[in-house]
């Protein structure tokens, strides 16, 4: 069968399209025929040696969407033919993926596979920030920065169903209407707000119960000023590396929470149950995933060199 990938870390001119052997099913597991599969930043950093992969050569990416077409044994709640999509599955850019069935969820009949590759890595990162880990509630007012990318986008319309406030934040206008149309209340233009001013004016002063932040070493401070007593700021996708100074007075006063989110150490109870969810918002279409750009199987290059531009809102897909 064919597939992505890569001999040896590198730029996005690693990747090639080869042949590979066919997956052997594991107890648990399903055989998928890849339709489409999503490229994030992490897979990029993967590529680059910047975290290490097992062995080359490697097949790349972890988000996909697809029907079943084999099962393992001890599989009892899919059948072949099954439309599903699913996250942390190894591998994805393939013809043919073996994936675990607790984390394979149903694709509705009204999206296609482009969209459900699209839901996989963004809403499940959105969706544990929000409740597993911030533990969300009615109510309560979000802050979600860079609201037009795909994990952006999927927060904003997961903390709306949820009956929060939600302040969100971009840097232009087009960007700006995107996470209004994703259910945003207020969006605050970076480049031409300060952000802290505006948001103490839109709270009257009593500041944000949760905060969803991809850059926490650039605005850690700002938002312990904006957080209410006993807020919670979640720290996602921050640059590899990167170790901010942790103000550790100014966190203790507020009696605040600064919580971390990586969803391949989280348990698999948590992400089934953050996918059933999912899933069925996607049903009843009170969520909807956001395609940014499609790439076919040869245009992996391209597909990395457009997301390291960071010139695409939405998730970056690869056909197959």
């Amino acid at each position: 069968m064919r597939a992505i990938q890569y001999k040896e870390y590198g730029d996005p001119s690693v990747l090639y399209v080869g042949e590979t052997d066919k997956p052997t099913l594991m107890k648990g597991e399903v055989l998928v025929k890849v339709g489409a599969s999503g490229v994030n930043p992490v897979d990029t950093y993967f590529r680059k040696g910047i975290r290490e992969v097992q062995s080359f050569p490697h097949i790349p990416h972890f988000d996909l969407a697809g029907e079943v077409v084999e099962l393992g044994e001890n599989v009892t709640n899919l059948a072949v033919g099954d439309r599903i999509w699913a996250t942390n599955a190894k591998g994805a850019s393939a013809e043919l993926v073996a994936v675990e069935e607790a984390k394979a969820f149903p694709l509705p009949a009204h999206l296609s596979y482009e969209e459900g590759a699209a839901v996989a890595m963004a809403f499940m990162t959105a969706h544990l920030s929000l409740f597993y880990r911030a533990a969300l509630k009615k109510d309560e007012k979000v802050l979600i920065y860079g609201a037009a990318g795909a994990v952006g986008q999927a927060a904003v319309q997961l903390a709306k169903q949820a009956g929060a406030f939600v302040i969100a934040t971009a840097g232009n206008e087009d960007k700006a209407a995107i996470a209004i149309k994703a259910g945003a209340d207020v969006v605050v233009n970076y480049h031409e707000e300060n952000v802290l001013k505006r948001v103490q004016e839109l709270t009257d002063g009593n500041g944000i119960d949760v905060i969803l932040d991809m850059s926490v070493s650039e605005n850690l401070d700002d938002n312990l000023d904006m957080i209410v007593n006993g807020g919670r700021i979640v720290t996602i996708g921050s640059p590899v590396n990167n170790q901010p100074t942790l103000p550790w007075r100014k966190l203790n006063m507020k009696n605040a929470s600064l919580l971390g989110i990586l969803l391949f150490t989280v348990n698999s109870a948590e992400l089934v149950k953050a996918g059933k969810a999912i899933s069925e918002g996607l049903e009843s279409k009170v969520l909807s995933a956001h395609v940014g750009e499609v790439f076919s199987l040869e245009e992996a290059t391209k597909a990395h060199e457009t997301i390291e531009a960071k010139k695409v809102d939405g998730r970056i897909i690869i056909k197959h």
